[in-house]
This record gives structure tokens, C-alpha cells and sequence, in this order.
């Protein structure tokens, strides 16, 4: 299992691509189910449910979502987001095996407008 990330940095309103890779040792797409989720500190704060990354709370909080080998997607942060030292954590299943990859972030201000 790998979780990478375009940056540990992104930035206010600017997308922010996350890869989800499940694969056997061999390198075969495995099937797998994955739980997306934002943690402050240890604390869930945000998480994937209803197809889109919502404020939440509690360890088993969102939706579970339904991948074969990989999984890539974007999101954007908001503004009260800045400075904070987030870690996006997704719990992947693959048969019996539950397993936990994170990704350091702390989100950055908008990008200063270009003259």
C-alpha cells in the first residue's frame, strides 16, 4: 500500500492530488476498500462521505470507497485550514489485512495574485 501526495504544502484553494496505490507483491491491482479521513493530531476533523471531504468527527467517521489498485483524487482546502499541521490518513482493507497510510499537510495561504 502507498499514499502519495503532490505536496505536504498545498495551498488555499488550489487543487491538491492524492494517489492511493494497492498492489501485491508481485504488482497486480489488488481490490481493496478505503476510508479517507483528516486527522488533527489523533482527532478525526474531516473525512470522505457523500463523494466529497465534509468536517466530521469520530475514528470511524465517512464512507467507505470500493478500489482496485488505485485510487487518485483532488481536494482543495479551505482558508481556517492555514497553518495547521493536518495528516490525511487512508484505512485501506484488503481481505482480512487493515492497514493505515498517512501523509504529512500543512496547508499554505493563497498564492499572492501575479501583477
Amino acid at each position: 500500500m502507498k499514499l502519495t501526495t503532490t505536496t505536504p504544502t498545498p495551498r488555499v484553494g488550489e487543487p491538491w492530488r492524492y494517489t492511493l496505490t494497492v498492489r501485491s507483491t508481485s504488482g497486480a491491482p489488488l481490490l481493496a476498500r478505503a476510508k479517507l479521513q483528516l486527522l488533527l493530531g489523533d482527532t478525526v476533523v474531516g473525512c470522505w462521505k457523500g463523494g466529497a471531504m465534509v468536517q466530521c468527527f469520530g475514528k470511524t467517521a465517512g464512507d467507505w470507497i470500493t478500489l482496485r489498485g488505485k485510487r487518485s483524487g483532488l481536494l482543495q482546502f479551505p482558508a481556517q485550514s492555514v497553518g495547521v499541521r493536518l495528516t490525511f490518513q487512508a484505512t485501506v482493507k484488503v481481505q482480512r489485512l487493515t492497514r493505515k497510510v498517512r501523509a504529512p499537510v500543512t496547508v499554505q495561504p493563497m498564492a499572492a495574485p501575479s501583477p
